[in-house]
């Protein structure tokens, strides 16, 4: 039992599909062919159960068939083939009557003329007993030949009895299954929290046992943040790559015990081109101190903004102007703060605009130093 439980548990996905095509086969092929079958009962219906829009298009028929014919039989029989169903004879006959007058009405002297020979035909030699339609063949239960029907129902109801059970205690075994090893987990760890850790002890000699333990020596504090022997805070590093959108780093400035000094960073000051992307062709570097009123700045140049007048006219309205190069260095001065700069990398982009115009990389190197009283 327990290796059944552990195969449904392995493939108790398999277990599932192969249980549901057996029982389609089975309610299909046993039940569907066999046990239960389609009973048709078609053949039944007669031309006396129809209505009175069917009687008079069925009359229509019978004497236009009539009339191509001549067979006075036939007719009679057609006609009689409508008595039944609450419908007598005398019945049928008013109504030829009333349908040949309403085809007079309408001026269809043909149709008329027809359906009053029918009249006529069926009047002429009145049947002895009215004509029944044939008899439709019995249908029912269709049994097999040589098999009675019954033993054969019985014994498909017992196996799907028996498919049935089956599934039953499949299902059973593997929900055991499962709750007996969730049972055997829980008990496992249940036993495992009540016995707790075991402590191994371990050997310690008599000398050591005798003296006490040393201290641990306190945990290192956190130095503040390192001060260069000028004063110095920082360095930051600002980095610009082509198609940086509306490029402004900056970077806050405080003392060696957090106080707020001011800010610094680097910014477009100028663009050239047009297009999608930004080109920048001059950029500004600034420095703001709390005890100031004012901003000071620092453009540095492209070498065609430099050499370009109306450029270095425009750009001079924002602080000294300094070409650009690598490795070049500036000062930025305000009452209290000095801001050391230096251009660490630079790179000059080409296309449809002059030469060396507008950078694709350009990186600076800001250090800022506290001025000491009387410092200028």
């Amino acid at each position: 039992m327990t290796r059944i439980s552990d195969l449904a548990q392995r493939y108790f996905l398999g277990v599932l599909v192969a249980a549901f095509l057996v029982g389609a086969v089975f309610g299909l092929v046993v039940l569907g062919w066999n046990v239960w079958p389609v009973q048709y009962t078609g053949g039944n219906a007669t031309v006396a159960d129809l209505d009175t829009a069917g009687v008079r298009i069925y009359l229509t028929m019978a004497a236009e068939a009539y009339a191509a014919t001549g067979d006075a039989a036939a007719a009679r029989e057609r006609v009689n083939a409508l008595v039944g169903a609450g419908r007598s004879q005398t019945q049928v006959l008013s109504e030829l009557q009333a349908l040949a007058r309403e085809r007079t009405s309408a001026g269809d002297t043909q149709g008329a003329q027809r359906l009053q020979t029918l009249a006529i035909a069926v009047t002429g030699t009145a049947p002895s007993a009215v004509p029944t339609p044939g008899t439709a063949p019995a249908t029912g239960p269709r049994a097999s030949a040589g098999f009675p029907a019954s033993l054969f129902r019985a014994c498909g109801m017992i196996i799907l009895v028996l498919v049935l059970l089956a599934g039953v205690l499949l299902l059973v075994y593997f929900l055991q299954s499962r709750t007996s090893g969730a049972a055997e987990e829980e008990g496992r760890e249940k036993e495992s929290e009540e016995e707790g850790p075991v402590l191994v002890p371990t050997a310690v000699s008599p000398a050591t046992a005798s003296q006490p333990a040393a201290p641990r020596p306190p945990a290192p504090t956190p130095a503040p943040p390192a001060v260069s022997e000028a004063g110095a805070l920082g360095p930051f590093v600002a980095t610009y790559n082509l198609g940086d959108i509306d490029f402004d780093m900056s970077f806050g400035i405080e003392s060696a015990t957090g106080d707020f000094l001011g800010e610094c960073g680097l910014g477009m000051a100028e663009t050239i081109g047009g297009g999608d992307v930004q080109r920048v062709t001059a950029f500004e570097v600034w420095l703001f101190d709390k005890t100031d009123i004012r901003t000071v700045s620092v453009v540095l140049a492209s070498a065609h903004a430099h050499a370009d007048a109306a450029l270095r006219t425009k750009l001079a309205s924002r602080g000294e102007i300094v070409l650009a190069q690598p490795g070049a260095s500036f000062v930025v001065k305000t009452s209290s703060l000095k801001l050391e700069g230096k251009i660490l990398d630079m790179a000059y982009g080409s296309g449809d605009v002059p030469a060396q115009s507008y950078f694709t990389t350009f990186s600076v190197e800001l250090v800022p130093v506290p001025l000491l009283p009387g410092q200028k």
